[in-house]
């Protein structure tokens, strides 16, 4: 039942715990099961949160990004936040996977192909993109 909730999804973030093994260690069954019920072209972004406890830290990025390069490519970035500082980070994630949307429903005919998704929140963004 869950895999109707993302089918036909463009983009996924799956998140994992930095202080917890055992939330690293699932994200292997969430890239499989997202592979299996997604487009080739959805977009998957990994987050590690709770950078603001690092002292406590159980997984080290070099794993995690070792991890992602080898499972889903060279191309894929591992972010880190923290969602209970919000210090920006976490807006600045979701502005680049709307820009990577944006970048990914460019024709390069020439030909726009999407609408100006980002333009109330970044004109520059936009203009730059396709819109």
């Amino acid at each position: 039942m869950a895999s109707l909730y993302y089918r036909g999804a463009q983009a996924a973030i799956l998140v994992y715990d930095i202080t917890s093994v055992e939330s690293f260690e699932e994200l292997h069954s969430w890239i499989q099961e997202l592979k299996q019920n997604t487009g080739k072209d959805t977009i998957i972004y990994i987050v590690g949160n709770k950078v603001d406890r690092a002292s406590e830290r159980r997984v080290s990025l070099k794993a995690v990004k070792d991890y992602v390069q080898k499972i889903l490519g060279p191309f894929y970035a591992v972010h880190e936040v923290s969602a209970k500082e919000d210090d920006g980070q976490i807006e600045d994630l979701f502005l680049q996977l709307a820009r990577t949307l944006v970048n990914q429903q460019y024709d390069p005919s020439g030909k726009q192909t999407c609408p100006s998704l980002l333009s109330e929140y970044d004109e520059s963004v936009a203009r730059t993109s396709c819109c």
